[in-house]
């Protein structure tokens, strides 16, 4: 028998054995990178908040003291009366679930690549992990002040229970994915000029009528609904009141455009993240 086709059959197996080999490796690492963003996530909650007194409640508590203000508020000022089968409390809950989570993970994404610089030297923690621990403890804590709140609210009738759980969920982690993807541009951008900083900040606040967190799509007139069906966050603000909604009401969004338009922001966001962090290495 000819050696090469020997070795050649036993390379084939080898490599096939070798493939299989892998698999476990990929999961075995996506694991453990699971367990690093965990890790940071309690380290960053740990680090805010440990030295208040009422420690990690406040990861909580915060965001939950800031939406019920703005729900009371905009419940006297309007009279307490939604529109249809919304209820105004309904409404403001989710509007300024919304906003939060849009802004403070924006926000939070300046000079993050240089703030979180040193613990890069630990072998199994990667820029991304250290970005996507902050954002992750943001939007939980939200998220969580959203159930507190939204539990209460159903509790005194102030609103109807939550249409479909499953829904809400994906429409709130959809909503923290794009904005994830908008914060990583600005994480990159934010290590290259201080004027991201000085910009950032206004920008949240005109940005406001495309969050689609005050109105409904389907209650614009057709030339804006146009201008907010092209909005990604108006898109993810929808998804997640169609969980919380009736099913009456009726709401416009699109999962793939979220999605495309969040990996576009994220692929963008992750090369100038990793070339400022090469930038700030040389320095």
């Amino acid at each position: 028998m000819d050696p090469s086709l020997t070795r050649k059959s036993a390379g084939g197996g080898g490599s096939s054995r070798d493939s299989i080999r892998l698999r476990p490796k990929f999961w075995t690492s996506l694991a453990v990178q699971a367990r690093v963003v965990s890790a940071l996530m309690v380290r960053e909650a740990h680090a805010k908040y440990s030295k208040e007194t009422l420690g990690f409640f406040w990861t909580i508590a915060e965001p939950l003291i800031l939406t019920v203000g703005v729900i009371v508020l905009w419940s006297v000022t309007r009279g307490g009366e939604g529109r249809g089968e919304i209820s105004m409390f309904a409404l403001a809950l989710t509007a300024y679930s919304h906003i939060q989570l849009w802004r403070l993970i924006s926000l939070s994404a300046l000079g993050s690549v240089k703030a979180s610089g040193w613990l890069f030297y630990h072998q199994n923690v990667k820029m991304f992990d250290v970005f996507l621990a902050r954002g992750f403890l943001i939007s939980l804590s939200i998220f969580a002040s959203f159930v507190i709140v939204a539990a209460v609210g159903v509790l005194f009738d102030f609103m109807p229970p939550v249409r479909d759980p499953g829904l809400t969920v994906a429409g709130w982690c959809v909503d923290t994915i794009f904005c994830l993807s908008f914060a990583s541009v600005v994480a990159g951008l934010s290590e290259f000029s201080d004027i991201v900083e000085k910009i950032l900040h206004p920008l949240m606040y005109l940005t406001l009528p495309l969050t689609g967190a005050f109105t409904m799509t389907s209650w614009l007139p057709p030339r804006l609904r146009v201008l907010v069906d092209w909005s990604p966050l108006a898109n993810a603000c929808e998804m997640f009141r169609s969980g919380v909604f009736p099913e009456s009401v009726k709401t416009v969004w699109s999962l793939p455009y979220i999605l495309g338009s969040s990996l576009v922001l994220f692929l963008i966001g992750i090369q100038l993240m990793n070339t400022a962090r090469k930038r700030i290495s040389v320095l």
